[in-house]
Parts: C-alpha cells; structure tokens; sequence
C-alpha cells in the first residue's frame, strides 16, 4: 500500500503528523484528514508512505520489523528529514488548491 501525504495542506505540527498516521497503521482506517491525499493499493505487504513537507518529499517503507516504533514514537526518525521541514505554517485556500490539483494532474500522467 501507499500513502501520499502532503503535509502543507494542514499546517499542523510534525508530532500531530505522527499521531494521525500512527493510528492509520494501527487501525488500518483511512482518517479522514486533507493531508493524505491518496492511499494506494499496489499489492505489497509493507506500507509505503511518501511525505511531503515544505519543499522536502521523503519515501518511507514501513515493514513488519518497524511498523510499533513508527505507530508509537513516529516516523520522523526514518524520514531523515532536515530540521527545516517541520516548520510548516498552515496553508492558504489557493495552496490547497494548487497542491490538489498538481498532484490531480501528476496521478492521470502516471497512470496513463
């Protein structure tokens, strides 16, 4: 499975970030939250989840042998990202927008 998480389109601190994805892995329920914006089926058994925040984008697979430490202490640590990503300030109508739809037109051109 993959996770396509944009970060800017919340603003809301890195810890919140974590929690909110814990719980997906944990439960297995897609949150209802802006920030995921797709949740991918490609048949693999570990998860993959590709986090942008600010200009920074990080893939992380997430196995069997990580999956507790990433539910319960986060997965900043495995994301090696820079200090600076974590400063994300809340988005404005226009940024939602313009990220919904990059992402929009960049899913039709890989599947086409």
């Amino acid at each position: 499975m993959r996770v396509i998480i944009n970060r800017n389109l919340c603003g809301h601190p890195a810890f919140a970030c974590e929690k909110c994805f814990g719980e997906f892995l944990r439960l297995g329920a897609y949150p209802d939250r802006g920030c995921m914006l797709d949740v991918i089926d490609d048949g693999k058994p570990e998860v993959t989840a590709v986090i942008t925040s600010g200009p920074y984008t990080r893939e992380l697979v997430i196995t069997d042998e990580i999956r507790e430490q990433v539910i319960y202490d986060g997965y900043m640590k495995f994301a090696d990202f820079p200090f600076e990503a974590l400063e994300v300030q809340p988005p404005h109508g226009e940024d939602i927008r313009r990220i919904i739809r990059e992402y929009s037109e960049q899913s039709r051109t890989t599947t086409e």
